[in-house]
């Protein structure tokens, strides 16, 4: 049985016939080990890394997600199409894998599909490196539910355990008209308190700036209504709420308006921009329809997301209008209003849609006291012919018109071609493109960096930033037994958005070119009857090739991204109720670039890519069991980073500016957790 895909047009297909290059994990897949964000739900994928960049990455721990060597921002996050992903920089300062945590619990999520390659000819802007659309389960015909329990436990004192509690329920409340779906999902984590050179050795907690994951917690909740007005129209209305917190106390993720250590006096005029605890919230609320009209779909969202940074404070170099105002709360706040509508139609050999979208965002930021707006309307056409019983074009375009920066043109063309049942050519080219920031078009400052010590300033003759996109591959698929792909990729990037050599200040400009081009290659291969082996490989090279930036000239690789990642996973069904896996990934070195600086240390601290070069690569093995004890529950078990490979292995280096100076640094460009054991029971109902 083939699979089935939305996200590639819009439309049910199969995803051989999808005129992109497109993975999906089911819900089995996603149940078999504790995620604490969608972006780990996906890292096996191939062309996916979650490491972050540099340390300055991951800070609350939930990891952000890179697509064929571009990072988070230029993907775009979609929950049943819905999308996610705001138009403003709400969690400033490297915050964003925060929004890795908005997402549904597990026991919810019917699929995840993820889309590799621009995507902006139906989704417009964020999609120029791709797509995730996390699509949620169904109602069914009557009562049932799913409730999950799991737990980590490090066998490093040092790191925090952690465990989550989920619930998922669904049912008519009147049969075959309306029903009701529930869920929730808590997730606790414990404080790290490991210890590394160039701290002070003399307390517990290190002020790591998000390099090791302070205690936190994640609580989600929703509910959704949906309605059959008539055969073949359903109506669906919900609330999603998130709220996550992380705590501060001791300057652990950003320097607190006090001496660190409790019991000594307080500095008024220490004010660096944190709080004791860091909270990063959202609210959606959101309508759905669907209806067959005549030989087509219609389909319309229409949803109002609020997201919100709350412990930041007003840093004490901040220019205010009155003074009073420093080391006072700092406002971060981001409401998207987005109505999405399309139409899809079959018309003899062609599959047509059309749709439009209409986007009203805005950011409010403590800082520079004011409210940044901006509005954006979308119209998009793209038709799919099938030309024979196996050749299928598929061509699109879309404007976009934008209050900031004016109109965008994003087009596209695919061909698929089934060469025989079991192989398929297929390739084509996509332009996409990714707007400024809401904030980054206005004029004056919009932030600070350095701990509060530098101002950011926006521009409002940026454009946005290009790509043009290349891909061919081929596809095999010999039914359950052996499935395989290979992809061959190439990205131009146009008018990136950087902060040039000779800036004042944080000013950011369109300055120059970059190419991104690669290799991705899987198997999935059931070679005996009880047996399965998966492997991934991504070869990924980017280059500036115009336009040197702060920390990158005319060479360097555009972002720390690994060359080489590789995945593999072994199962063996032992018995129709007992399944055992053995898994391991490899990553190469990444970039360090020269303007890598320690976050504990501020801007100043450079120097450690010439003394230490790049971040080194790495490779974990894990290894889990499943035990389906009946019908209705389940059991998971692993042991992941089973070797127990160390990530905090820091080194000194002279600063630049000052080489009486040491400082230290980590080899590899994150912490990731030593081995620990994980379980896990579901339990339908």
């Amino acid at each position: 049985m083939q699979e089935i895909v939305v996200s590639a047009t819009g439309f049910e297909q199969t995803q051989r016939r999808a005129p992109v290059t497109i993975s999906r994990i089911s819900r089995q897949e996603l149940s078999l080990a504790p995620i604490r964000s969608f972006s780990e739900a996906i890292q096996d994928l191939t062309g996916v890394d979650i490491d972050g960049t540099d340390a300055r990455s991951n800070k609350t721990g939930n990891r952000t997600v890179s697509l064929r060597g571009l990072p988070s921002e230029y993907t775009l996050i979609l929950i049943d199409g819905r999308r996610q992903n705001v138009p403003g920089t709400v969690a400033p300062n490297a915050f964003n894998d925060s929004g890795a945590a908005f997402f549904p619990p597990l026991a919810a999520i019917e699929r995840i599909e993820v889309i590799r390659g621009p995507m902006s000819t139906l989704y417009g802007s964020d999609a120029l490196g791709g797509v995730v659309n996390i699509i949620t389960r169904r109602p069914g015909d009557g009562w049932e539910g799913e409730v999950a329990l799991d737990g980590t436990l490090q066998t490093d004192s040092d790191f925090g355990n952690s465990g989550t509690a989920e619930l998922w329920m669904n049912g008519p409340l009147v049969p075959g008209v309306l029903s009701l779906q529930l869920q929730g999902r808590l997730f606790e984590r414990d404080e790290t308190t490991a210890q590394f050179p160039g701290q002070d050795t003399s307390i517990d907690r290190q002020r790591t700036m998000g390099q090791l994951p302070t205690r936190g917690s994640i609580h989600t909740g929703g509910a959704q209504l949906a309605w059959t007005l008539a055969p073949g129209h359903e109506l669906r209305g919900g609330v999603d709420l998130t709220r996550q917190s992380y705590d501060n106390t001791f300057g652990q993720l950003g320097q607190i308006n006090r001496a660190a250590e409790p019991g000594t006096s307080a500095f008024p005029d220490r004010l660096q921009g944190y709080d004791q605890e860091l909270g990063f919230n959202r609210e959606q609320l959101y309508l759905m329809h669907q209806s067959q009209v005549g030989p087509g779909v219609w389909q319309s969202s229409l949803s109002r997301n609020t997201t919100e940074t709350t412990g930041r404070t007003i840093p004490a170099g901040a220019a205010t209008e009155e003074s009073g105002r420093r080391g006072l709360p700092r406002t971060l706040e981001s409401r998207t209003l987005s109505l999405d509508t399309r139409f899809v139609t079959f018309i003899g050999a062609n599959t047509l849609s059309i749709g439009g979208e209409f986007l009203d965002a805005s950011l409010t930021d403590g800082i520079p006291n004011r409210t940044f707006e901006s509005t954006q309307v979308g119209l998009f056409a793209e038709n799919e012919w099938r030309a024979t019983d196996r050749l299928f074009l598929t061509g699109g375009v879309r404007m976009d018109r934008h209050s900031g920066f004016g109109s965008q043109l994003s087009p596209r063309a695919y061909l698929v071609y089934e060469a025989s049942d079991v192989w398929t050519v297929r390739g084509g080219v996509a332009q996409g493109y990714r707007a400024p920031a809401l904030e980054q078009l206005e004029d004056g400052i919009i932030g600070f960096g350095n701990n509060g010590r530098d101002p950011l300033f926006g521009n409002p003759d940026l454009r946005p930033e290009l790509s043009t996109n290349w891909e061919a591959g081929i596809l095999m698929d010999r039914g359950a037994g052996l499935q395989g792909s290979a992809t061959l990729f190439r990205t131009n990037l146009t008018d990136r958005i950087e902060r040039p050599v000779a800036a004042t200040g944080g000013e950011t400009a369109n300055i120059g070119e970059a190419l991104l081009q690669g290799l991705e290659f899987w198997i999935d291969s059931r070679f005996a009857q009880d047996w399965r082996l998966r492997m991934d490989y991504t070869f990924t090279h980017s280059e500036v090739t115009t336009g040197a930036a702060a920390g990158l000239v005319e060479g360097d690789p555009l972002f720390g991204v690994p060359s080489h990642m590789l995945n593999a996973r072994l199962g063996w069904q032992v018995s129709p109720s007992f399944e055992a896996r053995l898994g391991g990934q490899y990553r190469s070195s990444r970039h360090r670039p020269a303007s890598f600086h320690e976050p504990h240390l501020g801007g100043s601290a450079q120097g450690a890519y010439e003394a230490l070069g790049n971040f080194e690569g790495y490779g974990l093995m894990d290894l889990g069991a499943s035990w389906r004890m009946n019908s209705r529950i389940t059991v998971n078990a692993a042991i992941q980073n089973l070797l127990d490979q160390s990530f905090i292995d820091y080194r000194p280096y002279p600063l630049r500016n000052n080489p009486d100076v040491t400082a230290f640094s980590n080899v590899y460009n994150n912490i990731l957790e030593p081995r620990r054991l994980s379980l896990s029971v579901r339990a339908g109902f």
